[in-house]
């Protein structure tokens, strides 16, 4: 009995001995040496990963430190789980939690940062880089009068449903930021592959946009709108990995730079190692399987069964006036909104059909159809529209220019019915069918239409910079079906 006594409180021991000892060693310290050369493209000191296990922390020391620097940049950037970066110099206590940190050091002395992972039983990947600037370069965000970091070189990126802002505090030229205006912002941006989640990917992304010479190379410049100069607009584009910074560069001398801590977002708020719910209820998903083979229906066989595009074309024009409509004037969650925008459908194709059974005028039941044809190359026009004209910021001006596009485009085709018929039905149905697909592959034809929608109905969208990412796999297939389609352009009408 003492010997069985004995061995459970040997074994007791043994287990209080290595937590503690678990416990101990999750915590640790690096030494980093920030001797090494820089160039103009590239300002890294210092680059690598470290792992923070659940409720644990690194301290980080530098060494050997270059006496030419003025300040050093200090990034720590995790993937999609939440660390804590933080130091405490004579300037007062600073600390940030997210997943995109940095924050900047003067060389008297340098800072000791800690790096935390406050994620019970999660191990996080973090991958540390520290940037050395001179005195004559700008300070990213030191001229910061919004988050409570004096000085605050990191973004701030807000994913909304429909858009994203992306926020950076204003750079200065001098510690105290008494200079202002003396230096000039660039955002930019740059893709991830669509639908793909993976840490590996991401931190690629993130190493490519820290240094100037691969900004330029990779990265797309996010124009202006009327938006103040700290803040960009962006159409959220959910599945699609995106990494942004921006460039500080002083006003008498543009050669002379900053690069501010790059950030990231999958255009989704609701994102695990899986990636964003694309469909996330069963009405979409009814109706984007339904969408499939009509699409495919209309593209191939659509002007034989006239009656029955007849119907479609009423219902396609339907959804979207309702949905819009019903957007504007209330609130409603989304499956409701699609139910009733399905209804409405419904009776605009019933009423356009009884409009054809009854008079059988054949241009005028083309017109439809070809304002259907308008209303997509308008789209698209919107859509893959280079830069972010600040005159179609206007509602008056993009609508305009928006419906001229769609009534030349009818007028053009509708006086040959025949083949306005046959065109419309290829091009309709094609879209339709490859829009349904999409969704399910995770690319971006569906925002041709959804950007649209969003101008009519989302608030202050008309400041919003669309760049969209090419999504080449998704044309092919578009183009692969139109040409099936127009190949059998020997049949007739019904």
């Amino acid at each position: 009995m003492l010997s069985l006594l004995g061995d459970r409180l040997l074994l007791v021991i043994v287990s209080i001995v290595y937590f503690l000892n678990s416990v101990s060693a999750q915590d640790g310290s690096v030494t980093i040496p920030l001797n090494s050369s820089i160039t103009y493209d590239n300002r890294e000191l210092y680059g690598g990963f470290i792992t923070l296990n659940g409720i644990s922390r690194v301290t980080i020391n530098f060494t050997d430190v270059n006496k030419n620097l003025t300040f050093i940049l200090f990034q720590a950037h995790s993937h999609l789980n939440n660390i804590t970066l933080f130091t405490s110099d004579k300037q007062g206590n600073q600390s940030a939690t997210g997943t995109n940190l940095g924050l900047v050091s003067y060389m008297t002395p340098v800072n000791t940062f800690i790096v935390s992972n406050f994620n019970n039983n999660v191990t996080v990947r973090v991958y540390i880089s520290v940037h050395g600037y001179f005195a004559m370069d700008p300070i990213p965000g030191g001229c910061n009068m919004e988050y409570p970091i004096p000085v605050t070189p990191f973004l701030n990126v807000m994913t909304y449903s429909d858009y994203i802002f992306v926020d950076a505090a204003p750079p200065s030229i001098d510690p105290d930021c008494k200079i202002t205006m003396q230096a000039n912002m660039s955002f930019y941006m740059m893709y991830l592959p669509e639908m793909n989640f993976y840490a590996d990917v991401y931190f690629d992304g993130i190493r490519k946009m820290m240094s100037l010479k691969n900004i330029k190379k990779y990265g797309y410049r996010i124009p202006k709108s009327s938006w103040p100069e700290t803040r960009r607009m962006l159409s959220a584009y959910p599945g699609t990995g995106a990494i942004y910074t921006v460039v500080a560069t002083r006003v008498d001398n543009i050669s002379v730079y900053s690069v501010y801590v790059p950030n990231y977002s999958y255009g989704c708020n609701d994102i695990n190692d899986y990636g964003c719910e694309m469909i996330d209820d069963w009405l979409s998903q009814l109706l984007c399987a339904a969408l499939m083979f009509v699409g495919v229906f209309i593209c191939f066989f659509g002007h034989r069964f006239f009656k029955t595009e007849m119907f479609f074309a009423g219902f396609f024009s339907g959804v979207i006036i309702t949905y819009i409509l019903i957007a504007l004037i209330t609130v409603v969650d989304k499956p409701a909104l699609l139910a009733a925008a399905a209804i409405s459908g419904v009776f605009f194709g019933g009423i356009w059909w009884l409009f054809w059974w009854l008079y059988g005028i054949p241009v005028l039941a083309v017109l439809l159809p070809s304002l259907n044809l308008g209303f997509m190359l308008a789209s698209i026009f919107y859509y893959r529209l280079p830069g972010h004209q600040l005159f179609l910021e206007l509602d008056f001006n993009f609508w305009s220019l928006f419906i001229l596009v769609v009534m030349l485009t009818a007028l053009a085709v509708v006086s040959v019915s025949y083949a306005a018929n046959i065109l419309c039905c290829a091009f309709i149905g094609a879209y339709a069918t490859v829009l349904a697909i999409d969704y399910y592959m995770g690319s971006n034809l569906k925002f041709i239409i959804i950007n649209v929608i969003r101008r009519a109905i989302v608030p202050h969208f008309n400041k919003a910079i669309l760049a969209p990412p090419l999504d080449w796999k998704v044309w092919e297939n578009h183009a692969s079906a139109r040409m099936g389609r127009l190949d059998r352009s020997d049949t007739t009408a019904s």
